[in-house]
């Protein structure tokens, strides 16, 4: 147990209540308005997609621990490829109703689209096997200690999104969680790949 406290920061950060407050915020802005139901590929169904796009960038941008950088790209596009449905949002759009899409089985060849997805998932993790991705993220936790708060916030979103899908039937509260969740994976990835620039200039420096 003492082994791995050496790799988790307890400390608070200032990112951990800006991400509480997005999420609060939002809440009670949708609340206030009386909105009580979001539809698929609507205004924050969208936005959450800016947050995915700039947690995606930063991790091409890192030129340092590549390997693990280029994994969580891998992740994240992947995430960001199921808020679109993995295209039904852009291509199976029902005529009458631009928030309706039909399912993947409504098309001859649509169960394709899994077996796509299924295999870029194999491809990322055998990515990760062959790089030895845990020397990296090794490597990285022993310079910048992983976040405690940070980790508690994404599993409390992650509570409150699955709440809203599967208990409440509540689309605000599920979308709401979620936007917050993504904007808290970007507040991680920017964490890491600041610390980890820094501490690399500073290697360099020496």
């Amino acid at each position: 147990m003492e082994k791995i406290c050496k790799f988790i920061d307890f400390k608070y950060f200032k990112n951990v209540a800006v991400i509480f407050g997005i999420f609060t915020v939002c809440l009670l802005l949708l609340l206030g308005f009386n909105v009580d139901y979001i539809p698929e590929n609507s205004l924050l169904e969208n936005i959450q997609l800016i947050a995915l796009v700039a947690g995606f960038i930063l991790c091409l941008k890192a030129k340092n621990h590549k390997v693990l950088f280029r994994f969580g790209a891998m992740v994240i596009f992947l995430m960001f490829m199921r808020e679109l449905s993995y295209g039904r949002c852009i291509f199976c759009q029902m005529p009458d109703n631009p928030h309706m899409f039909y399912p993947w089985s409504h098309y001859k060849y649509g169960w394709l689209a899994h077996v796509i997805v299924g295999i870029y998932i194999a491809c990322a993790f055998l990515y990760a096997i062959i790089n030895k991705i845990w020397i990296d993220i090794k490597d990285v936790f022993a310079k910048v200690r992983f976040p405690f708060l940070d980790l508690i916030m994404m599993a409390f979103l992650t509570v409150m999104q699955l709440l809203g899908e599967k208990t409440l039937d509540s689309t605000v509260l599920e979308e709401t969680a979620e936007f917050s969740l993504y904007c808290a994976i970007f507040a991680l990835v920017y964490y890491y790949y600041k610390r980890t620039s820094v501490l690399e200039c500073n290697s360099t420096k020496e």
